[in-house]
C-alpha cells in the first residue's frame, strides 16, 4: 500500500509540473510557429520540410527504443546504462554521417540545393541529441518529472527567442534550422546538470539483450510510423513544390503538432506508472481511463473550436499570404481529433510489453496512410490532408480492438470517452453559426472555444462516470496549488 501511494504521489506531482511545462511549451511552440512565420516565407518553410522526413528517419534508428525500454524494464544497473549511453552515442555517429552523405542525393531529389546543405547540417543536431538520450530516460524512470518538465519549459522559451533572432537577422531557411539546433545544445545541457548518473570509458553488453530486443520491435513500429507521418510531405514536396508544402507543414505543425505536445509528455508520466500498476488490472484500468478522459475533455474541444474557426484563424495567426493553408488547417483538424484517443493505445502496448503488437498494427496503419497520400495528392496539399483524415477515421475503430486485446481496458471506452468532447464541438458550432457573422476574428473565435469546454464539461456531467472523474482531475489540479491554498478536507 505504502508503494501504490507513493507511485500515485509522484504521478500527481509528475502531473502537476507536467501540464504547466506542457501549456509553456505549446504556448512557446505557437508563438514561435506564428512569429517567425511571419518573417519567413512559405518557400523557407518549404525547404526545412523537404529534410524533415529524411532527419526523421535517421533518429528513428538513433535511439532505437533504449530510452522506453529503460522506462519499462523492472531491473536496470550501472553497467546496463552505460552499455545503452555509448550504443546510442555510436549510432548517433553513424547518424551523422549518414545525413552528410545523403545531403547531396536530398538536393538532387528535390532539385533543390537548399535541401541538401541543411540536410548536412542536421547530423550536428543528431550529435548533441544522442548525449542525453540515456540521461532522459534515467529521469523519466526515476520518475523525476520536475527536472524533466523545467527542461521543457527553458527549453520552449530559449527556442523561440533564438529562432526568432535568427529569422530577424538572417532571414531564411537557417534560422529554423539554427532554433532547432541550439533546442537540442540547451535541452542536452540540462539532461546532464539534472541526471547525476555518468558514463564511464568502456561498456560491457552482457545483460543488455532484453533491452535491446524491446526497442527493436519499438523501432519497427516507430520506421513504419515515421513513413506514415512524413510521406506526406515528400510527395507534396515531390509534385508540388516548396511553396506547397510549406503550407502544409504550417499546418500541420498549428495543429497536429501541439496534439503531440500533450501527448508525448503525458506519456512520459503514463508509461512508468502503467509500467509498475500492469500486475494490478483494475488500478491499471483506472489509471489510464482517468489519464483519457482527462485527455479529451482538455485537448479536444479546443481542436474542434480551432476546425470550425479555420478559414478565420489561419490568416488571423499567420497574415494573408497563409490563407491558402485554411483547407488544409481544416482536414488536418479533423484528423486531430481522431487521433487524439489513438495515440494514448501506444501506453497500453508498451507498458504492457506488447511492442511487437504494436509493430504489426504500426505496419498495417502506415500503409494505409500511405496509400492515402497517394491518392489524395492529385487534388494538392489539402487533398492529402482530407485522405489523411479518411484513412485514420477508417482504421481507428480497429486500433481500439487490437489494442486493448488482453488489457483491462474495453474497447466500448475509447468511443465513450470521446462523446462529450463530441457534442461540446456541436454545441459551438451551433452558437458560431447563429452569433458569428459580423463579429471580429478574435472575438468569434473566443466564443467558440468556450462554448466548445463548456459544452463538453456540462456533457462530461451528465453520466456518474463522468462527474467521478471530472472530481478526480479537480483532486489532482489541487496538487498545482501550494499547500496553504489547497481546499480543506474534513475528518
Amino acid at each position: 500500500m505504502a508503494q501504490s501511494h507513493e507511485i500515485g504521489r509522484h504521478a500527481a506531482r509528475g502531473l502537476a509540473s507536467t501540464a504547466v511545462a506542457q501549456f509553456v511549451k505549446v504556448v512557446g511552440t505557437m508563438a514561435t510557429t506564428i512569429v517567425v512565420a511571419r518573417i519567413l516565407s512559405p518557400s523557407d518553410y518549404g525547404v526545412a520540410a523537404m529534410v524533415a522526413p529524411l532527419t526523421g528517419l535517421v533518429l528513428t534508428f538513433q535511439n532505437l527504443g533504449f530510452t522506453q525500454a529503460v522506462v519499462q524494464t523492472r531491473e536496470l544497473d550501472n553497467e546496463h546504462s552505460n552499455a545503452l549511453f555509448w550504443l546510442n552515442v555510436l549510432v548517433s555517429i553513424v547518424a551523422a554521417l549518414a545525413m552528410v552523405a545523403l545531403a547531396p542525393l536530398a538536393g538532387a531529389f528535390y532539385s533543390d540545393a537548399r535541401a541538401g546543405y541543411v540536410t548536412a547540417a542536421t547530423g550536428l543536431t543528431i550529435l548533441v541529441t544522442g548525449l542525453k538520450l540515456q540521461h532522459q530516460a534515467l529521469l523519466n524512470r526515476e520518475m523525476r518529472f520536475h527536472a524533466l518538465s523545467i527542461n521543457d519549459i527553458v527549453v520552449s522559451i530559449l527556442t523561440f527567442v533564438l529562432t526568432t533572432i535568427a529569422a530577424l537577422i538572417l532571414m531564411n531557411y537557417w534560422a529554423i534550422w539554427l532554433g532547432i539546433f541550439l533546442n537540442a545544445v540547451v535541452s542536452t545541457a540540462m539532461m546532464w546538470r539534472a541526471c547525476r548518473w555518468r558514463p564511464r570509458l568502456g561498456a560491457s553488453f552482457a545483460g543488455v539483450r532484453h533491452l535491446v530486443v524491446f526497442g527493436a520491435n519499438l523501432t519497427g513500429f516507430n520506421l513504419v510510423n515515421f513513413f506514415a507521418r512524413n510521406l506526406d510531405n515528400v510527395i507534396i514536396a515531390k509534385v508540388h513544390g516548396a511553396d506547397a508544402v510549406g503550407l502544409y507543414d504550417r499546418s500541420y505543425k498549428l495543429m497536429l503538432f501541439p496534439l503531440q505536445n500533450i501527448n508525448q509528455p503525458l506519456a512520459r508520466i503514463m508509461l512508468p506508472v502503467l509500467s509498475r500498476v500492469r500486475d494490478e488490472p483494475e488500478r491499471y484500468r483506472r489509471v489510464y481511463e482517468l489519464a483519457l478522459r482527462a485527455l479529451a475533455l482538455g485537448s479536444m474541444p479546443g481542436i474542434l473550436a480551432a476546425a470550425i474557426c479555420s478559414d478565420r484563424l489561419i490568416p488571423f495567426l499567420l497574415g494573408p499570404r497563409w490563407a491558402a493553408a485554411s483547407p488544409i488547417f481544416f482536414w488536418l483538424s479533423l484528423t486531430a481529433i481522431v487521433q487524439c484517443v489513438p495515440n494514448t493505445t501506444a501506453w497500453l502496448y508498451i507498458s504492457s510489453g506488447n511492442t511487437r503488437r504494436m509493430m504489426y498494427w504500426g505496419i498495417f496503419s502506415s500503409t494505409v496512410s500511405i496509400v492515402s497520400f497517394i491518392i489524395g495528392v492529385r487534388w494538392g496539399a489539402a487533398g492529402v490532408a482530407q485522405a489523411y483524415f479518411i484513412g485514420q477515421l477508417a482504421t481507428a475503430p480497429l486500433l481500439y480492438r487490437y489494442a486493448t486485446l488482453g488489457t483491462p481496458v474495453t474497447q466500448r471506452f475509447m468511443y465513450f470517452v470521446q462523446l462529450p468532447s463530441l457534442l461540446g464541438g456541436v454545441f459551438a458550432w451551433g452558437v458560431v453559426s447563429l452569433v458569428g457573422q459580423g463579429l471580429p476574428t478574435a472575438v468569434v473565435i473566443a466564443i467558440a472555444l468556450v462554448a466548445s469546454y463548456c459544452g463538453a464539461a456540462a456533457a462530461q456531467a451528465c453520466t456518474p462516470g463522468g462527474r467521478q472523474a471530472m472530481a478526480a482531475m479537480l483532486r489532482q489540479a489541487a496538487n498545482i496549488l501550494p499547500e496553504r491554498f489547497r481546499p480543506l478536507r474534513s475528518g
